[in-house]
């Protein structure tokens, strides 16, 4: 059968239409596959609010938000582990031997900082010290503020969800490969899998004007939302590129990159260059209930991946409206990138849209039991 067609994937492009209608999101794009294969994708609304802004399509490119902590920084550590040269394990004090570095952020691992159990606190508006300094002096400036932040709680004593310990794993990356965060992943991660777009700092390497942006919200001029511009203050502020945020792509190459991540875990050619073992490593939760090394897991009754999506799933949201989840189980894999910060940051209208779209998705895919 045609996956394109029948009534499952026809309410999802419903869904779609529904979810701009109802004033989530001006531009959505959504990719639903099996197994690592793409079954069925499509493209919704405008790029803005704007009645004369271009449609969108499925090259239009979105601010991914906080999926650049797995997408970019999780899978740049995972890849140095792979190649012997990082352990869950490592310490920062073991790689940043910078005296920057306060005493009690040196025998934090990455484990703890991939799962947000370092004691980190959550966020800080460091854009206002960064946008203060002289430029010259703003390089790195971030992991350095997050340094210096006190530890809200004992390290692995829980879960807490923060940007800041991914401001220092940019700091890692960076010390171990010899290379800033930006050019490691397009060079290491997404140029070997054939993708073009997935990146950081956007502007510099595609041409804007004949590309298609998602808006997300007016930065510096008024009446003009941000085009190819980080929504993230933070990681605006330290030019575009961080371990938290500041990644953009398109849904088809967020999809490919999920694809090949779920068939290097099972041991299949992925492209990826790592290792079943490695990847399964970092995809385990390291507790009951808790996260796994750089991805979510599903909440039990309240995830964004709705009902259908196993205990045994990885995925990420973004601020902006972007998200994935993978089912390591059962196979299914949904990609739904949206701009929901256009419109409106309240994230009442997401959060209601979000399992709604993937259950309609796991339905699609022959999927209904819990």
């Amino acid at each position: 059968m045609n996956p394109q067609i029948g009534s499952p994937w026809q309410r999802l492009t419903q869904l779609l239409e529904e979810g701009r209608g109802q004033g989530v999101y001006s531009a959505a794009v959504a990719l639903v596959g099996r197994n690592g294969e793409l079954f069925w994708q499509a493209a919704a609304g405008r790029a803005s609010r704007d009645r004369k802004s271009p449609p969108v399509t499925l090259d239009t490119i979105f601010d991914l938000a906080s999926l650049t902590k797995p997408l970019a920084a999780t899978l740049a550590v995972m890849l140095l582990a792979d190649r012997g040269l990082l352990h869950l394990s490592t310490t920062l004090g073991e790689v940043l031997t910078v005296p920057w570095l306060p005493a009690d952020k040196r025998p934090l691992t990455l484990k703890s900082i991939l799962a947000h159990r370092a004691g980190l606190p959550a966020w800080r508006p460091f854009y206002e010290k960064v946008q203060a300094a002289p430029p010259e002096a703003r390089p790195g400036l971030l992991a350095h503020l997050a340094a210096a932040e006190p530890l809200e709680y004992e390290p692995e004593t829980a879960t807490v969800y923060s940007d800041l310990g991914f401001m220092l794993l940019k700091e890692v990356v960076e010390q171990v490969s010899g290379r800033d965060l930006a050019f490691f992943c397009r060079r290491e991660l997404y140029e070997p899998l054939g993708l073009s777009v997935l990146g950081f700092q956007p502007k510099r390497r595609l041409n804007v004007e004949q590309s298609t942006w998602a808006a997300t919200e007016e930065i510096g001029t008024p009446g003009c939302p941000a085009a190819g511009e980080v929504h993230d203050d933070n990681a605006r502020s330290a030019g575009g590129v961080a371990g938290h945020a500041g990644l953009f792509g398109t849904g088809p190459e967020v999809f490919a990159l999920i694809a090949g991540l779920y068939r290097a875990y099972y041991g299949q050619d992925s492209g990826l260059g790592l290792s079943p073992e490695t990847v399964r490593r970092f995809l385990t939760p390291v507790a009951p209930g808790a996260r796994t090394p750089g991805f979510d897991v599903p909440s039990r009754g309240q995830s964004s991946a709705g009902r259908y999506f196993s205990l045994r799933s990885v995925g990420h949201t973004g601020f902006t409206g972007t998200s994935f989840w993978l089912d390591l189980e059962r196979g299914q894999m949904v990609v739904l990138l949206t701009n929901r910060v256009h419109l409106d940051r309240d994230p009442g209208r997401i959060k209601a849209f979000r399992p709604r779209f993937h259950e309609a998705a796991s339905r699609a895919l022959g999927i209904e039991e819990p």
